[in-house]
């Protein structure tokens, strides 16, 4: 990651103490989630450890990847403050109703933080660019390589998470929230061909295709083709996410075709 390193120290550094003080910000925020009206909200709990795991995930990435103390302040911020839009738009104070998304609602957070401000300003944009990105169905086009390389980034963390998640539902729903009930979708034992067949020929689905809980597995498994670094196959792999996945659905040719096809990825990339 040289060349990252010069392009980065050549403009800006991080202070050093700032990561650590904007940890303390989040943890201080999150704090009221943590009790009354928020407390018997298991969606709350949900984002938030998300939210630890993803930062966990992003240093572990970087570590790997042997990025600067620099780089990885960057890397970490994006990770702590990049879904706390989800959060900013459940809290009683909060009046604002015209987000499109939790990612606008997570810059918005940031660009109206004191403490963020002290980052110079090509900082401040990576880091906005970033969080902005990191949901998107695709990688935008007309970023330039450093802020290109942190959306990669900040989506490999993310989608090591969210894998995580679901793969811990499908194994032990009992006692947990029915996930298929929050998100409004069919628990019909059904997978949509259409929504397969995407996939087959290469493509990732759009939300929009989603109609069963079990179109939102095979949704998943798909974001493989959407992974960037070596170690967040290695991961994956050595977790058995999409294993954990597959087996929760009902087999049939669609099904088994799309877990073959992961199979052969993964180990090209690993």
């Amino acid at each position: 990651m040289l060349l990252l390193s010069c392009t980065l120290n050549r403009y800006f550094m991080v202070p050093r103490d700032l990561v650590s003080v904007l940890r303390s910000e989040f943890n201080e925020f999150v704090i009221s989630f943590k009790s009354e009206p928020y407390v018997d909200k298991p969606n709350i709990e949900k984002i938030i450890i998300h939210i630890e795991r993803v930062v966990e995930n992003i240093l572990i990435l970087a570590d790997f990847l042997e990025l600067s103390e620099n780089e990885k302040a960057i890397a970490e911020i994006t990770a702590q403050f990049h879904d706390i839009g989800r959060l900013q738009v459940l809290s009683a104070e909060n009046t604002a109703t015209d987000f499109t998304d939790h990612a606008e609602a997570s810059t918005e957070y940031l660009k109206t933080n004191p403490l963020f401000e002290k980052l110079d300003e090509q900082t401040q944009n990576i880091i906005i660019q970033v969080i902005k990105n990191h949901n998107k169905p695709d990688l935008p086009k007309k970023e330039g390589e450093v802020i290109l390389f942190y959306i990669k980034l900040l989506r490999d963390a993310d989608k090591l998470d969210a894998w995580r998640s679901t793969s811990e539902y499908v194994n032990h729903k009992s006692g947990k929230p029915n996930m298929a009930i929050d998100l409004a979708l069919s628990e019909k034992p059904y997978v949509n061909p259409a929504l397969c067949k995407i996939i087959i020929d290469g493509g990732i689905p759009d939300k929009d295709d989603i109609v069963t809980f079990n179109d939102l597995i095979v949704f998943q498994m798909s974001w493989i083709f959407d992974l960037h670094f070596k170690k967040s196959f290695q991961i994956l792999n050595q977790k058995q996410y999409i294993r954990h996945l597959y087996d929760s659905l009902p087999k049939n040719d669609n099904v088994i075709e799309i877990y073959r096809m992961i199979r052969i990825y993964i180990e090209n990339r690993i």
